[in-house]
């Protein structure tokens, strides 16, 4: 079949009619003047699905540079956002491209969560390790990121007590049901029972 007109319908997208009109695809610019196809080439059925495939990857590829301009992403997640609007196959092959120029890098982004989630969100180990585990981190990664960072869950938990339940301490059950609270946040039961006490000091 022969490409017979090209037509701009939006942005850089064109709608291209084959034949005698009976087919339209709708393809980027930058895919078609790659190509080297022009208006008047022949086009096979398989140069048409490469085409396509051409197409879907560099669309696919420009939405996922678009998200890494708002923020970082582990591969994973970024594979399971895109997916929204392609297949895992194709997903997957852009991921692993922006791994392989630096533009997404695992190891990384875990050790700028996990110091991020310790630092502002005042987590405990256990639970940054589930965190970056649910972005889809690798589990050695994630165990990785978790070992580097300088801070203890007993630190942490002592500034969480200073930082929300500073107030809360003043009898039994108040003391009870902040010591749920922290168990909850993640923490461990030495680490509550030994922040708790430090804390209950530090008001006395």
């Amino acid at each position: 079949m022969k490409i017979t007109a090209a037509k701009r319908i939006r942005g850089q997208q064109y709608a291209l009619t084959l034949g005698d009109g009976d087919e339209t695809i709708e393809i980027d610019r930058a895919t078609f003047d790659h190509s080297g196809l022009r208006i008047g080439s022949d086009i096979d059925g398989a140069q048409l699905e490469a085409l396509l495939q051409t197409a879907t990857y560099n669309r696919v590829r420009s939405r996922a540079l678009y998200y890494l301009t708002d923020r970082d992403y582990a591969a994973g997640e970024l594979v399971t956002k895109l997916c929204r609007m392609t297949d895992r196959e194709t997903a997957t092959a852009v991921v692993e491209r922006l791994c392989e120029v630096g533009l997404v890098n695992d190891r990384a982004y875990a050790a700028r969560q996990a110091q991020n989630m310790a630092e502002y969100r005042l987590y405990p180990r256990r639970r940054i390790l589930q965190e970056l585990r649910a972005k889809g981190i690798d589990r050695d990664i994630a165990e990785e990121a978790v070992a580097a960072l300088e801070t203890e869950d007993f630190e942490l938990a002592l500034a969480l007590l200073r930082k929300k339940y500073y107030n809360k301490l003043s009898d039994d059950a108040a003391r009870a049901r902040t010591a749920a609270a922290l168990a909850r946040y993640g923490f461990g039961y030495d680490t509550v029972r030994r922040a708790m006490e430090a804390a209950t000091e530090e008001e006395s």
